[in-house]
């Protein structure tokens, strides 16, 4: 297995999206997530960074570092994580 930092690996930005869009986006909520990870590549900020973690070439789970929930508390960091 292998963790990929999607900001030093770039290459894999449209299938670490693809992937993260699969396991955590909605219908009303799918361009989000390209949209967030595609800007998270262009900061100096050491935050948000997203990673996706590969086992034999195959996506088997992902995790994002931000510095909010998104929604309501831009107080707290958060560590979201998603697999199999």
């Amino acid at each position: 297995m292998r963790i990929i930092n999607i900001r030093e690996q770039v290459e894999y930005k449209d299938k670490a999206i693809e992937y993260i869009q699969s396991k955590w986006a909605s219908k009303e909520n799918l361009r989000l997530y390209e949209d967030w990870i595609t800007h998270s590549l262009k900061t100096n900020s050491d935050l948000p960074v997203w990673y996706l973690l590969e086992n034999k070439g195959e996506s088997i789970g992902c995790a994002g570092l931000i510095t909010n929930d998104f929604i309501s508390r831009i107080d707290l960091w958060l560590i979201s994580c998603f697999n199999q």
